[in-house]
């Protein structure tokens, strides 16, 4: 059998009496807690964030599968540059006002071109089921300042020390691991760029936008990671990078490369605002960014070119099954006419009134589920007025086809301290580089499933 039925973690958690459940629910938030895995919401209070007592488990089969998958999509992602540069028509789809497109020169320059990336893709996929190979769907790219490098693999650390026991003796003799840790992700990336440039590794600048003091917070954590694997690594606002003799600095520090929590929007509005950006502009000049400013292009519109017939034979035929097999048919919203669901030529605007059970409108590079607008959940009225928000205002929107988001159940701790089982949405979110893939799940109580919405994390283990 090429998966793990759900019944058999289930049946092994189910002989833990009630107590036994709440001792170590208990010890997974003490150990969340301590570990540093927090959000921190808009008010400015940190809040814990919860992981599952029950993670997913993987078998052989099933890691080597999306493997494939993603770096099959990593490398569609990656035409799309060449694509936007020759063709108006994906010009439209994939837009950059003049102040994002004149940074984007700069990622020309010929030591600007290794594929520099650490992202994710996320989607529906759910390993317990018969199904898992034929029914997931990808559900949008995230290839700049993405989440979970340091909270998925602690979180499998967590419920490996909390339910070790358990896990053993439900797969007796077989090993269990962690499924690829995506800080080792970043190291191999930061390694392999190296390489490329003739460059050592010797220090990291972890950028991030200090303006910002909300969301999840794992670059300290993550820059005390890298310290202990032997990296010199500091957390830095873009606004303290300094070129001292010709040496790239992030404050006193000497560092090699920059990975970034930061969108290139957000570079703009820095330079905006009147700082001067040099030291990030020559970084991003000699290729030292990860993710390079090559992966802006993982705007949600990009499903457009992929589901859309006219631009098949730009990938291969790989790419192209995966393509009708398993990415939602996507369009950026906007007055033209368009191959709907089935192929045929539509009306885009009235297309969308008239099918809002079965669509979802998206802010076209927002992320952490903002903004986004489930057609079923909301009256005819409510969903015009967000459409027509979207053909009229400066925020740009694609439609999608609603996507089916699997559920599961967890034993979780209520307000009380007692315990009691849930049915959560969960959603699946693939970390890439430039050669391996990593995992990590999020649970909510809505079918929008993001940590900013209150969710939490499923941890992935790997059954050898």
């Amino acid at each position: 059998m090429d998966y793990i039925p759900r019944r058999l973690l289930d049946r092994a958690i189910a002989r833990l009496d009630r107590r036994e459940l709440a001792d170590r629910l208990h010890a997974m938030r003490a150990l969340a807690s301590a570990c540093g895995v927090r959000y921190v919401d808009d008010a400015g209070r940190p809040r814990t964030i919860d992981i599952t007592l029950k993670p997913w488990v993987l078998t052989n089969q099933q890691v080597l599968a999306f493997h494939h998958v993603i770096q099959q999509l990593a490398e569609a992602l990656l035409r799309v540059s060449h694509l936007y540069a020759r063709l108006s028509s994906v010009q439209e789809v994939i837009r950059f006002e003049p102040r994002r497109e004149a940074w984007m020169r700069l990622c020309a320059h010929p030591r600007a071109r290794p594929m520099a990336v650490v992202g994710r893709l996320d989607s529906t996929a759910i390993y317990d089921d018969a199904g898992w190979r034929r029914d997931f769907r990808m559900l949008e790219p995230n290839a700049v300042g993405v989440g979970g490098v340091y909270y998925a693999p602690t979180s499998c650390a967590i419920v490996m020390d909390v339910l070790g026991d358990v896990l053993e003796r439900a797969f007796p003799g077989r090993a269990i691991t962690a499924t690829p840790d995506p800080r080792q992700l970043l190291i191999d990336e930061l390694r392999a760029v190296a390489t490329r440039l003739h460059r050592p590794v010797r220090g990291v600048a972890l950028i991030e936008n200090t303006d910002f003091t909300t969301g999840t917070d794992e670059f300290r954590e993550l820059a005390r990671d890298l310290k202990l694997r032997g990296l010199k690594a500091v957390v830095a606002d873009p606004r303290e990078l300094r070129l001292v003799r010709g040496r790239l600095m992030a404050g006193r520090t000497p560092v090699d490369f920059l990975y970034r929590d930061s969108e290139l929007e957000e570079f703009v509005d820095m330079e905006r605002r009147g700082y001067r950006l040099t030291a990030l502009r020559q970084a991003i000049q000699e290729g030292r960014l990860i993710s390079g400013l090559t992966w802006e292009f993982d705007q949600k519109s990009a499903w457009e070119i992929f589901t859309d017939a006219r631009y098949a034979k730009y990938f291969t035929a790989a790419q192209r099954r995966l393509f009708r097999e398993h990415l939602l048919w996507t369009r950026l919203v906007r007055d033209a006419r368009v191959t709907d669901l089935s192929g045929r030529m539509v009306d885009l605007p009235a297309f969308i009134r008239r099918n809002r059970q079965r669509l979802v409108l998206k802010p076209n590079t927002l992320f952490g589920g903002e903004g986004v607008m489930l057609g079923r959940m909301v009256s005819q009225r409510e969903w015009e007025a967000q459409l027509h928000r979207a053909l009229k205002g400066r925020t740009r929107y694609v439609v999608q086809q609603l996507a089916h988001i699997p559920t599961d159940t967890f034993p979780m701790l209520s307000k009380d301290g007692t315990v009691r089982q849930v049915e959560r949405h969960v959603v699946s979110g693939f970390f890439f580089n430039s050669s391996g893939i990593g995992l990590i799940g999020r649970f909510s109580g809505q079918p929008v499933v993001n940590v900013s919405r209150g969710g939490g994390l499923v941890s992935a283990l790997w059954v050898h």
